[in-house]
């Protein structure tokens, strides 16, 4: 009974919430997240730009907000650093994923993971915004 009574703590201390990258439907406008946590959506380059434009609007209202992301880098043609300075976002830390995955996992994949946190890129996270949705 006591391992209910922990998850009901933790589910008032946080919210998980669904998106479709690049929809700007009324909930996203209410968002003041703290921490923006994903994992396993960078496969299709074709959604990049709407992920990186949704995260942008979000971490915009909501100060001091970081992007938690992986991203197993499969090609060199899907990269995401033009991205990030389009949407006047940087990368502040950045690990190595194989650095903490268990070796047998690691040895069947190729390319590289990567454990990146996101932030704003101070004024230049407002002109490139602006500049792409005016």
């Amino acid at each position: 009974m006591q391992m209910k009574h922990e998850d009901d703590d933790v589910k008032a201390l946080y919210q998980v919430s669904g998106f479709t990258w690049g929809v700007w439907d009324e909930p996203i406008f209410n968002l003041q997240p703290k921490i923006i946590l994903e994992a396993d959506v960078l496969y299709d380059a074709s959604a990049f730009d709407d992920l990186f434009a949704t995260v942008a609007f979000i971490l915009q209202n909501s100060p001091g907000s970081v992007f938690m992301t992986t991203y197993h880098n499969r090609s060199g043609h899907h990269l995401i650093e033009f991205l990030m300075v389009k949407w006047g976002l940087k990368c502040v830390k950045l690990l190595d994923g194989f650095s903490f995955m268990p070796s047998c996992k690691a040895s069947g994949l190729s390319g590289n993971i990567q454990l990146a946190e996101i932030v704003l890129n101070g004024e230049q996270a407002k002109s490139a915004y602006t500049l792409h949705y005016q």
